[in-house]
């Protein structure tokens, strides 16, 4: 493992977002505003708390979590689908970098930038939660990074499969999106009815809110056990697929 290499492709990777923050800064942090704005002006008053904690302080790991994850998933999804239309994805090819420092490039561009939002949401929470500071700050970073990288591989998964743009909204919009929204961001697990409760559990996002919001309230739906089980077995398990994907070459031929 060649650490100047390593370097090059991951500072590539992190310009990339950063040279465009208004879209992929600052817009997340704007939506999570319309999120504080709505649902605590519409439903803080009739759901004041859950589990002792105020209804806009339960949203906000979610939140994050939400938001984070969307950003490290699209980065290298968008940085390869454009390498692809300007015929530039082959030069990993000539390129003197092995199977585990490409994937390691990409996937930590994407944890890069699911931080950068998450540090962004969470000083915005600010002016609309009191005490919002996590009990458990280390483990909040740990599950973030965790997340996000599980996020960023399956986005390096999704940008070597797809051949348009369109492939990788697709991927966003009806599996991103649909499991961020029913992983308990906006609610408890205890407050659906016991067969969505049951389905519910197959959902891995679940467990990755769950295990913020423990970092946060020190409190949660599922055995924090859990949670880090799932973390860890899905980031492993998707940053290894990534890895072999590189070593095959997969798709970069094409």
């Amino acid at each position: 493992m060649n650490y100047i290499r390593l370097y090059t492709l991951t500072h590539k990777e992190s310009l990339r977002f950063l040279k465009v923050g208004a879209q992929t800064v600052i817009s997340p942090v704007m939506v999570a505003l319309l999120y504080f704005a709505v649902f605590g002006g519409a439903l803080s008053s009739r759901i004041s708390e859950i589990s002792g904690i105020s209804y806009l302080a339960f949203i906000v790991p979610g939140l994050i979590m939400l938001q984070s994850t969307s950003n490290a998933f699209q980065n290298p999804s968008s940085s390869l689908i454009i390498s692809k239309y300007h015929g530039t994805l082959s030069d990993l090819l000539t390129a003197p970098l092995t199977a585990f420092e490409k994937s390691f490039g990409y996937i930590v561009g994407g944890i890069l930038r699911g931080l950068v939002v998450a540090f962004c949401i969470f000083i915005t929470a600010f002016p609309f939660v009191d005490e919002i500071f996590p009990i458990h700050p280390w483990w909040a970073l740990l599950f973030l990074i965790l997340a996000n990288a599980s996020f960023s591989a399956l986005g390096v998964i999704t940008g070597m499969w797809a051949k348009t743009f369109d492939q990788t909204a697709g991927i966003s919009t009806f599996l991103i999106t649909p499991m961020g929204f029913l992983g308990g961001v906006f609610y408890s697990l205890h407050m659906l009815p016991p067969l969505a409760q049951t389905l519910s559990l197959g959902n891995p996002f679940l467990y990755f809110v769950d295990a913020l919001r423990w970092a946060f309230f020190n409190t949660g739906d599922i055995p924090l056990f859990i949670d880090i089980l799932v973390l860890v077995g899905i980031t492993v398990f998707l940053c290894s697929i990534t890895v072999f994907l590189f070593f095959k070459n997969w798709k970069i031929q094409e």
